[in-house]
């Protein structure tokens, strides 16, 4: 494992909170003007903070459901397309979540807000970042990844 730093997160908009692994300080969530969680990077090594992202996740057909959705981007802003997000154990699944030309995903989770995700985000080419993630309400989350 690459020797921590401490990074600005990749976080910024949408109530989640995330734990780290490493003991980095978090860094708040915001859904319009309220801050509504913290969120940090597993491996702090990859994480670099991408431009805000909006405030307002689609809304999901189902009540019960929270869409946690953003967009994976290169440092200098550009989508990266077909990103894997992961979550759980497992690897990068063809039919998995995946980005889009755009570099959006969205993933449809049970509201449950006791819940601790384990996300990760991967591409060839590019350094991975892992969080762990904590939603209490509609999310936005985006990331940057670096070359690797």
């Amino acid at each position: 494992m690459p020797a921590e730093t401490s990074p600005s997160p990749t976080v910024v908009a949408g109530p989640a909170t995330a734990s780290p692994v490493t003991s980095v300080s978090p860094a708040p969530i915001v859904a319009g003007n309220e801050a509504v969680g913290t969120a940090m990077p597993v491996e702090t090594s990859a994480a670099v903070p991408p431009a805000p992202a909006p405030a307002t996740p689609t809304p999901t057909p189902d009540p019960n459901v929270w869409r946690f959705q953003g967009r994976v981007v290169t440092e200098a802003g550009e989508p990266i397309a077909d990103a894997c997000v992961v979550i759980g154990p497992h690897g990068c699944r063809p039919f998995g979540p995946h980005t889009d030309d755009q570099g959006s995903y969205y993933i449809d989770m049970p509201q449950n807000p006791t819940i601790v995700y384990e996300l990760r985000f991967e591409k060839e080419g590019y350094t991975t970042v892992y969080y762990r993630v904590q939603p209490t309400a509609p999310t936005e989350f985006n990331v940057v990844l670096r070359p690797s």
